[in-house]
Parts: structure tokens; sequence; C-alpha cells
């Protein structure tokens, strides 16, 4: 099987588990709400289990991040030695390191709650700082977790790993259902844990099997630094993010009450293909690219970042054009319950058709950021990454003023835009002779058939009363999957037509897979 076969293949594959465990996610959000409702307990959950993620997050994403293309190069060496022993080393050394920093943060938890929480008193704030200390050393659990799925998808196992998030949200399920009621907001707490403990577990026993499991080592030799002197930048690159945030919050902090939860639920919107299809990409990708990186293979090196651009590209824009256009009914029809009003989906709706056209250019940058960290570079990208929040502050403050919530959406959008074409310039530098022609046409196809798309959505949103609203939940769903489904349609006829060879790819898969289904049956 030829390698962008088999990439297709695979991102087919966890793009399927992602659907699952998506929607094991929103049972499990509905379960939470059920048992406990928006309360001050609540508050107190969210609060403690977002605390030890802030103070550990340093370590945990950096450092698996850094450490898949180190571990890669080895075994596209075949040095399967080497690759166990700087496993062993960086597991060992960054577990320990992550034991002693949720030991040394237990202490202070009142004082951390207090500082991030300043409005939490009495019942709540216990609650709080008796969660966050659970959690604490909990973190550890996903950060081996994290491991552990780097090494599976590098050597090509990708369902155990898609599969443990949905076995995580079915343990929390199963914990608020049977102990929700008896220990309240303890029993969330204890099933968020339990869940941490699932999904490493049933990673185990395939990263076992594949002869790289981790043992007890505090060597620091050549490439377990290199792993630690990787994630430096990466760490730098994730406290200046924090910072901005806090700033973009301040300004948003100063609009009509209601804006922040606009642009947050706006941006959940948005985030769907980014976690469902993108995510998938850059998962299956990233092990090819490292390995690729290290035989250097630079044509294929090249071939397989551009196939991952056209392939998100494929999915985020015709999703840009659907967002922008049906941006208020679905709002509408994802939130419209209970105290979410009619103003309140004017003003989020509002917020998405701002966001929406971002989407391409965040799945781009995605994309390229794994190209560069496949390439043991992971300063270029920060780098991008802190000009990209500069520019985001910049245009925040000169549009907040005259659009309120929308402008700060804006901003996001045109410096999410600037740093996608900023990163394809300086991958395109970095490489050397990246064909930025056949991008540009492939991605000129995918227009010319969502264009069409995007006009027929707007005419079958009118149609079936979809972008009127006021009908019945059940109504509501099925003007919406009549209207999507037929511009889904008009897309996908088109890019046969266009001959985008994204859709020929799928296409030739989906064949592949019922020709063997049939010998099955047969």
């Amino acid at each position: 099987m030829s390698s962008r076969k088999r990439i297709a293949q695979a991102t087919f594959v966890v793009v399927l588990l992602n659907v699952v465990s998506k929607l094991c996610g929103f049972v499990r959000e509905q379960m939470i709400a059920v048992f406990f409702g928006a309360t001050a307990q609540t508050d107190a959950y969210v609060m403690a289990n977002r605390i030890p993620a802030i103070v550990t997050g340093f370590l945990s994403g950096p450092l698996s991040i850094a450490f898949l293309p180190v571990f890669a190069s080895y075994l596209a060496k075949g040095d399967k030695k080497a690759a166990a022993r700087v496993t062993s080393s960086v597991v060992t050394i960054s577990t320990l390191l992550m034991l002693v920093v949720s030991a040394a943060a237990m202490i202070p938890a009142p004082a951390l709650v207090k500082l991030i929480a300043p409005g939490f008193s009495g019942a709540t704030l216990d609650s709080a700082v008796l969660l966050t200390r659970i959690f604490f050393p909990a973190m550890v659990l996903p950060l081996i977790a994290a491991y552990a799925k780097q090494v599976l998808n590098t050597y090509d196992e990708f369902t155990v790993p898609a599969v443990a998030p949905v076995l995580q949200n079915l343990v929390i399920i199963a914990a608020v259902s049977l102990f929700g009621p008896v220990l309240g907001v303890k029993a969330l707490a204890g099933g968020v844990v339990a869940g941490y403990a699932a999904n490493l577990l049933i990673q185990i026993p395939a990263w076992r099997k594949k002869g790289s499991w981790p043992s007890f080592s505090l060597r620091l030799d050549e490439s377990t630094r290199k792993v630690f002197a990787l994630s430096v930048p990466l760490v730098a690159g994730n406290l200046f993010s924090q910072v901005y945030l806090l700033v973009e919050v301040n300004l948003a902090s100063h609009l009509p009450a209601g804006s922040i939860a606009a642009l947050n639920f706006a941006d959940r919107v948005r985030q769907v293909p980014l976690g469902l299809f993108v995510t998938a990409v850059t998962t299956v990708i990233y092990p090819s690219l490292s390995a690729m990186w290290a035989r250097k293979d630079s044509a294929e090196f090249r071939d397989t970042a551009l196939m991952g651009l056209r392939y998100v590209a494929f999915i985020c824009i015709p999703a840009a054009v659907g967002l922008m256009v049906l941006a208020e009914p679905a709002i509408r029809l994802a939130f419209q319950y209970g105290a979410f009003t009619g103003e309140a989906v004017s003003a989020t709706g509002a917020a998405l058709l701002a966001y929406s056209p971002g989407l391409v250019a965040l799945a781009v940058s995605q994309v390229i950021g794994v190209a560069f960290y496949s390439a043991h570079e992971t300063r270029i990208p920060v780098m991008l990454g802190i000009g990209i929040s500069l520019l985001n502050a910049l245009f925040d403050v000169a549009l907040v003023r005259s659009m309120g919530h929308v402008g700060l959406a804006l901003a996001n959008t045109l410096a999410a835009a600037a740093g996608a074409v900023a990163s394809i310039y300086v991958l395109s530098r970095f490489i050397g002779g990246f064909p930025t022609r056949s991008l540009a046409l492939s991605l000129g196809k995918i227009l010319a058939a969502s264009l069409p798309m995007g006009a027929s959505a707007y005419a079958l949103a009118r149609l079936t009363g979809f972008a009127a609203g006021g009908a019945g939940l059940i109504q509501s769903a099925l003007a919406g999957g009549v209207t999507i489904g037929g511009a889904v349609a008009v897309f996908l006829v088109l890019a046969l037509i266009l001959k985008c060879e994204e859709m020929t790819l799928f296409m030739g898969l989906a064949k592949d897979k019922l020709g063997s289904l049939t010998k099955k049956l047969r």
C-alpha cells in the first residue's frame, strides 16, 4: 500500500473514532448537567480541574510533542534499542518531575485557588481546594498516556490510542451515574481520575507488545537532552499564549454581559472540524513525517506535508463556508434552550460568522507546526505563534471599540490568516522546493466547489425553514439535516467534476472498503 493511501486510510479510522469520542464527551457533559447543574459545586469542580492543567501544562504538552520526532528517528534507522532507551529516560525523568511539581503545588492549593478564582468562598472554596489536591497527582496519568499514544502512533497503531478517550468518557459517565447521587461532585472528580487511568491502561498492552515499554532510567544522554531542549521553546510559547489569552479576556470583560460567553460558544462550534478531522490528520502524519526526516527523504517529506495541507483544506474550506452561511441557525439549534435567549443566539451567531474564515488558517498552521516538529525544529513555530499572538492583540485593540465582541472574533481570524500565509512561506524556505503552486491550485478547486455549496445551503435553509427557526427541536434538527446534507452533496458532486485529487482518493478508499465487505459477506 502506498504511503499516501495508508495515511488516508489511517486518517479515516481516526476520524470515525474521534466522532465516537466527541459523542461520548457530549453525553458526559449532559450527565454532569443533569446531576450537578450550574451550581457552585460544579464551579468548584471546573476550576479544580483547570488549575492542575495550567500548572503542569508546561511539562505534559511540550515534552510529549518533542519526544515523538526523536523516538521516530531511531525507529526509522532501525535502532530499536536506542528508541527504547530514550523512551525509558524521558518517561522516567518527566514522570518524576511531574510528581515533584504536583506534590509541591498541593501545599499552596488554597492560595492557587484564591489567585485564579478570587470570588470563591466558604464551601465552594473548600471543595475547590480539596478537588485540586486530588487532581494534582493524577496529572501524571495523562502525561504517560500521551507518551503511549506517541509510541503507538509511530508504530502505525492508531486504533487503540483513538479508542482510549472513548473509554475515558465512558468511565466518567459510569462514575457520575452510579455514585453522583451519593457522593455528589466528589464522584465526578473520582470518575475523572479513573478515566485518566483507563485511558492509560487500555494502551499499555499494545505498548508492551511493541517492545518500547519504559524501564526506570535517569540517563541524561544526548537523545534525552535533545528531547528536553526541543521542549524549551514550546514551554515558552505556551506561557506566552496564556498571557495573550488573559489580555483578550481583559478586553472582553469591559464589553456588555454575555460577550465572553458568546465568544466561547462560537469558538466551540468552530473547533468541531478541527477536533474531528484536523487532529486526525496531524495524528497520522506526525510520525510519518518524523521518520521521513530521519531518513533524509526530503521529497516524500514535502509530498506528505502537502498532502496534509490539502486534506485539511478539503474539509475546512467547505466547513468554513457552511458555518458562515448557517451561523445563526446552527447556534440556535445547538444552544437555544433554557436561559440561552434569542439575543444570545444573535450575539453568538455574529461571533461565529467572524470566527469561521479563520478555521482554514488554524488548520493550516497546525499541519505546518507538525511538519516543523517532525524536523526537530520547535523554535520557528513558537516564534510564528508569538508573532500571531502579538498581531492578534493589536487587531483586538483596533477593532474591539467599534465592533465589540465581533471585533475580537474578527481579530482572531485576521491574525490566523496572516499567520497561515507566513507559516507556508517559512516552511517553503525551510525545506526548499515546496510546491506552493500545486497547493494553490488544489485550494482553488476546493473553493470553487465550496462557494456554490454555500449558495445551496443558503437556499435550502430558507426553503426548509431552518434559517427562520421557531420550530420544535425535532423539526429544526430535520430541517438542519436536510440543509446540511443537501449542501454537502452539492460540494461532493462539484469536487468530482473538478477532479479534486482528495475526492478521488477518498472514493478509492470507499470502493476498497466496500469490496472488502462484499467479500466477507460472501
